[in-house]
């Protein structure tokens, strides 16, 4: 379970069961979830709730039409996406970070913006 305060992780997935997979984890940690389906959903969801993170995957259908809205959006652009991928090593840039476990993510969530 994470020590840090509770945040809220915004989880874009269109298969329930990866869906609910991560929000149970994440609530096991500690966190407050939103859930969103799609690109469109989630730029929604993140104008209202300003989540501390979004967690979605690559091979979520809307993932490139997510960044590109993202990118474009003047108060959203510096939104921290992750990607939680154990057969992919932790990388980041300035966009994207894929991380190896549920760990790694509470401290990329620590040290963003969003979390102070």
């Amino acid at each position: 379970m994470s020590k840090n305060k509770p945040h809220t992780i915004l989880v874009v997935e269109d298969v329930d069961e990866i869906s609910a997979n991560m929000t149970a984890a994440l609530k096991e940690r500690g966190h407050r979830v939103e859930r969103a389906l799609d690109a469109e959903q989630a730029i929604q969801m993140a104008e209202e709730n300003r989540p501390a993170v979004i967690l979605t995957d690559l091979d979520l259908p809307t993932f490139d039409k997510l960044m590109n809205l993202l990118r474009a959006h003047t108060d959203l652009k510096n939104m921290v996406v992750a990607i939680i991928d154990i057969t992919t090593p932790e990388v980041s840039d300035q966009t994207v970070n894929i991380l190896g476990d549920f760990q790694a993510l509470d401290d990329l969530i620590e040290s963003s913006p969003a979390s102070k």
